[in-house]
């Protein structure tokens, strides 16, 4: 029975997560079978995963995730770890596939606590098209997508695609895309595409990521969004050194543990009574970077630049006319 493109990938994760739980000491090919007998993806409760069958999960994963599963002989019988350069170090997206499908397989397990492990719904999480995507940016392929924006009269739109990455934020999954129709760059959310179909077509991985670097001057997926908070990217706001101030104990040490911004320096600190920190930013301060200070309350001040700080008291006042409107 052919599997599909997701529910291979959920293998592929699955055996990342047991590899990497092992750590140095790594598992052999007959504890990776037990633990295969029992696994939620052996729909078939094969004995073992073949050995033709697991040297192809083994380049796939080398392939998609960039992740070396290296042979080592210890204790008389080879095992299977992660090479150890990796190991020490996963990146942002490795760590978050591992810890996905980790949380995945003990919730299916769970019994009955599973209702008691709340986790925030993703709309756009896995199902085909995030599959067909990964696989269409690992092997470049051109994709012919339908997508409908969430903008005010927007129709549903075919287009042709070249997929240059992926980025989750806020629940939400997005494909940054060279469209051909376009002849410009797209960013578009999984869950407004209707619709995803490889063409069979294959695009140069070259060639994209020169238009990246020439038109919009990035060397990589990741400095497309560097000095952005989220995922709006607006090059007609300005990039500011932006500083702001946060009272109280609480609310100090929740910036400290999760930074805003990858540009977030803590520069003067006042302790005892009323404590309050600044920090300071280096970022283009799009409506979502706005709205995330705002949520803060009272709790949140933004000190300079001048420019900025006008365009925060004026949303402030129009949210407040909201509310003394009769």
């Amino acid at each position: 029975m052919k599997t599909d493109t997701s529910s291979l990938i959920a293998r592929y994760i699955w055996l990342l997560n047991n590899i990497a739980e092992a750590g140095e000491g790594g598992l052999s090919r007959s504890e990776i079978n037990r633990l295969w007998e029992h696994c939620i993806y052996n729909e078939n409760h094969e004995s073992e995963i073949p050995r033709k069958t697991f040297y192809n999960y083994k380049c796939e994963i080398e392939s998609l995730f960039g992740i070396t599963l290296e042979v080592v002989r210890l204790g008389g019988q080879f095992c299977y770890r992660i090479a150890q350069e990796e190991s020490l170090q996963l990146g942002q997206v490795k760590q978050l596939l591992l810890n996905s499908l980790s949380i995945n397989e003990a919730v299916m397990r769970g019994g009955d606590f599973s209702d008691r492990i709340l986790l925030e719904d993703i709309p756009s999480s896995g199902g085909a098209v995030l599959g067909v995507i990964m696989q269409a940016i690992r092997t470049c392929k051109v994709l012919r997508i339908e997508h409908k924006s969430f903008k005010p009269g927007a129709r549903a739109r075919v287009s042709t695609v070249h997929p240059y990455c992926l980025k989750l934020r806020e629940q939400r999954w997005y494909m940054l895309s060279y469209c051909v129709e376009a002849d410009d760059s797209r960013l578009y959310g999984l869950d407004r595409i209707a619709s995803c179909i490889p063409t069979g077509e294959s695009y140069d991985a070259k060639v994209l990521k020169d238009f990246f670097r020439k038109r919009k001057k990035v060397k990589t997926p990741d400095d497309y969004f560097r000095d952005y908070y989220g995922v709006i990217i607006d090059e007609s706001v300005p990039l500011m050194d932006i500083r702001i101030r946060v009272f109280g104990e609480q609310f100090i040490n929740f910036f400290r543990s999760l930074p805003l911004h990858s540009s977030q320096v803590e520069v003067a600190t006042v302790e005892g009574d009323g404590p309050y920190a600044d920090f300071a930013y280096h970022i283009h301060p799009t409506a979502d970077f706005t709205s995330k200070l705002l949520s803060y309350g009272a709790s949140v001040k933004v000190l300079s630049p001048a420019k900025y700080v006008k365009e925060i008291a004026a949303t402030i006042s129009d949210s407040a006319a909201n509310y003394n409107e009769r």
